[in-house]
C-alpha cells in the first residue's frame, strides 16, 4: 500500500470540484452524474486519492481542440510535407485552401482514415474527415476510402493523407498498413495522427519507407500515469512502483478486466478524446461492467 499524503482529502475535493467545472463549461462532454457514478466507485481513502491523481493527470480533447490541430495539419504540417517531396507547391495557404475547395481536380493527393482493423474506423479519424467536408475546409471528392485505393491512377495520385486521432504503440497502424500494402505502396503515404508516442514513429518509418509520420503533438514515457514527470506536487513521495501495485489490485479487485489493465502497450495513459478513449489509456476510465461505472465512453 502506498503512503497516503496528510492533506489528501483537500487536493481530493480540489480535484472533483474542478471536475464539476469541466462538466458545467462544457470542456468534459459528459454529466455531473457521470462523475458522481464513477467517483463511487471508490470508497477507501486510498481509492478516493488515487481517483483525484487521475483526474488531475488528464489529458482531455474536446472538439474543439481536435478540429484546431487538424487545422495544424492542413496549414502547417501538410504544406511543408508536399512542398519538401515536390508533390505540391504549397506557394500560399490562400491559394491552398482555394484549390483544396474548388480546384480539387489538380489536387495530386486525397484525405482517408486508417479502418479495417478490427472492424471499425477510427473514430476520430473518421469523424474530422466527416466534419472537415461538411464545413467547406476541402471538397468532399477529396475525400476517399482506403477500399477505393485500387481506382486511383498513380501518376495522378502522388499521396495519400490519412487523418487519425492517436498512434501509441503503432501495431494496429502496422496491420493497417499490411492489410492494404498492395494498394498503399503504389503512393507516399503521410500520416498525420493527432497524437503519436515517439517509439511508435520510430518503428513505423523503420518497417515502411514510404510512410511519414508527422502528429501534432509527441508522447513519451514522462505520459506514462506512473511517471513522476506530470504528478502533482502532493504525490511527489508517493513510490510509483506501490502506486502500480496499488491500482493493479484496485482493478482486479473490483472489475471483471483482466488483461491490459495498464492500457494496451502497457502505456498507461490518461489520454481522452471526446468521441473516443484509447485503448492505451487506463481502462478504469471507460470500461464499465456491473460493478464499475465509466467516466467516459469508450
Amino acid at each position: 500500500m502506498y503512503d497516503l499524503p496528510y492533506e489528501w482529502e483537500s487536493f481530493y475535493i480540489e480535484m472533483c470540484d474542478r471536475a464539476k467545472t469541466y462538466i458545467k463549461i462544457k470542456y468534459w462532454d459528459i454529466t455531473e452524474e457521470d462523475l458522481l457514478l464513477w467517483l463511487s466507485n471508490f470508497n477507501t481513502d486510498h481509492e478516493k486519492f488515487f481517483s483525484a491523481i487521475i483526474i488531475y493527470r488528464l489529458i482531455y480533447r474536446n472538439e474543439q481542440p481536435r478540429l484546431s490541430m487538424y487545422h495544424h495539419i492542413i496549414e502547417v504540417i501538410l504544406p511543408e510535407i508536399l512542398t519538401k517531396h515536390h508533390i505540391y507547391d504549397v506557394v500560399s495557404l490562400e491559394k491552398f485552401y482555394d484549390d483544396l475547395k474548388r480546384n480539387f481536380h489538380n489536387i495530386p493527393f486525397r484525405f482517408s482514415t486508417v479502418e479495417g482493423v478490427d472492424q471499425q474506423a477510427s473514430k476520430s479519424g473518421h469523424e474530422i474527415l466527416r466534419s472537415f467536408a461538411r464545413k467547406g475546409s476541402f471538397h468532399n471528392n477529396l475525400k476517399i476510402s482506403v477500399n477505393s485505393l485500387h481506382q486511383q491512377d498513380p501518376q495522378k495520385i502522388k499521396a495519400i493523407v490519412l487523418f487519425d486521432d492517436i498512434m501509441a504503440t503503432g501495431e494496429q497502424f502496422n496491420t493497417f498498413l499490411q492489410k492494404y500494402n498492395s494498394v498503399l505502396s503504389n503512393f507516399l503515404i503521410i500520416y498525420c495522427p493527432l497524437t503519436a508516442y515517439i517509439d511508435a514513429i520510430s518503428y513505423i518509418e523503420r518497417e515502411h519507407p514510404n510512410v511519414i509520420v508527422s502528429p501534432v503533438e509527441v508522447l513519451n514515457a514522462k505520459y506514462c500515469f506512473f511517471n513522476k514527470s506530470f504528478m502533482p506536487k502532493i504525490a511527489e513521495n508517493i513510490d510509483m512502483d506501490e502506486l502500480k501495485r496499488f491500482y493493479i489490485s484496485l482493478t482486479r479487485t473490483k472489475t471483471h478486466l483482466r488483461q491490459d489493465l495498464l492500457g494496451k502497450g502497457k502505456l498507461s495513459l490518461t489520454y481522452i478524446f471526446d468521441v473516443s478513449s484509447p485503448n492505451n489509456s487506463l481502462p478504469i476510465l471507460s470500461y464499465e461492467d456491473s460493478n464499475w461505472k465509466k467516466l467516459f465512453p469508450r
